[in-house]
């Protein structure tokens, strides 16, 4: 996203994901504010311009360098803001020219991209802005600074930089940026400043309803996970009691001889299933029942030694929530 000129600070560092989007929409508009309102967050950054309490200009563009404009661009918003574990919110109040130098910025036909200042004929170039009677921004800029010339009709507005609070008269900040060995210029050709300040977007979209779809998509989602970590972990229980009943059957089968595992199936049948080996209550009722029917099959000794297994066994698995 654009380095932008910071102008007046609103408000800074606001936390975005505690606030609510209609709520900031309508303080902005009710205030007639004049500015652009931006939101930072670690995939994307948003960037709502004002122009007199109207919203003129909504751009998105995330870390992959994909932008969404204006209704799209809202309801990702909405959703950034309901989802995104961290991000920002910055307003600056800027001057009418300044705020339409941003919309151009943001939603102009790109003309030059990127491109090394060193490789461009710069005189040749602003002739041509001249000649073309281009209505438009040139932003020169380095990886830390940036300037911006607005146009219309071919001649220069004015000029302005990261800090400004206005569109200056002076190019020395340009010519400095330009001269840097790294210097890159963006060209953007627009309409009218008419043109762009002709349409509110808070007229034509409805920013509570946007709102209100992305948290029940949130909602939504929120359930759809909940409810599949416990489908996990039913299947995952499921599987430890099975494998628990068989390591049981094995432990009897070990002392009592085949005919334990007939014996295990009907006394946990007998409690209900398997799952009667997740209640420590049931499992002393299987753990006596298995016991009752050893009596009639081996000596007292093993019994006892048979019941120490399955104990230990048991509490081994319930200290590993089965």
């Amino acid at each position: 996203m654009f380095l932008l000129p910071k102008g007046n600070p609103l408000f800074e560092n606001l936390a975005a994901t505690k606030l609510k989007l209609p709520e900031v929409m309508t303080k902005l508009s009710t205030a007639g504010f004049t500015g652009y309102a931006s939101f930072v967050f670690q995939t994307a950054t948003a960037i709502l311009v004002f122009e007199s309490g109207q919203l003129v200009c909504a751009l998105l563009e995330d870390r992959n360098g994909v932008r969404q404009t204006g209704l799209a661009a809202m309801s990702d918003l909405c959703q950034l803001m309901q989802t995104s574990g961290s991000g920002i919110l910055n307003v600056y109040k800027l001057s009418k020219d300044l705020a339409i130098c941003i919309h151009a910025l943001l939603e102009g036909e790109i003309r030059y991209k990127a491109q090394e200042l060193k490789l461009i004929d710069i005189k040749t170039l602003l002739e041509k802005i001249k000649s073309d009677q281009m209505n438009g921004c040139l932003r020169i800029y380095t990886d830390d600074r940036s300037a911006m010339i607005f146009y219309k009709e071919g001649n220069p507005l004015g000029f302005f930089h990261d800090g400004s609070h206005d569109i200056e008269t002076s190019s020395s900040e340009s010519q400095k940026i330009a001269s840097l060995p790294d210097a890159k210029i963006d060209l953007f050709s627009t309409q009218s400043a008419e043109v762009l300040m002709g349409i509110n977007l808070l007229e034509v979209v409805n920013v509570q309803n946007l709102w209100d779809s992305a948290l029940a998509l949130q909602q939504s989602q929120a359930g759809k996970v909940d409810r599949e970590r416990e489908e996990r972990d039913k299947k995952d229980i499921g599987i430890k009691l099975a494998t628990l009943e068989e390591d049981i059957k094995n432990i009897v089968i070990e002392y009592v001889g085949k005919v334990g595992r007939g014996i295990v199936d009907k006394e946990i049948a007998g409690l209900g299933g398997n799952t009667c080996l997740a209640d420590s209550t049931k499992t002393s009722s299987l753990l006596a029942a298995i016991e009752r029917s050893a009596k009639l099959l081996i000596s007292t000794t093993k019994i006892k030694l048979m019941q120490e297994k399955l104990l230990s066994l048991i509490a081994a698995a319930v200290l590993e929530d089965l």
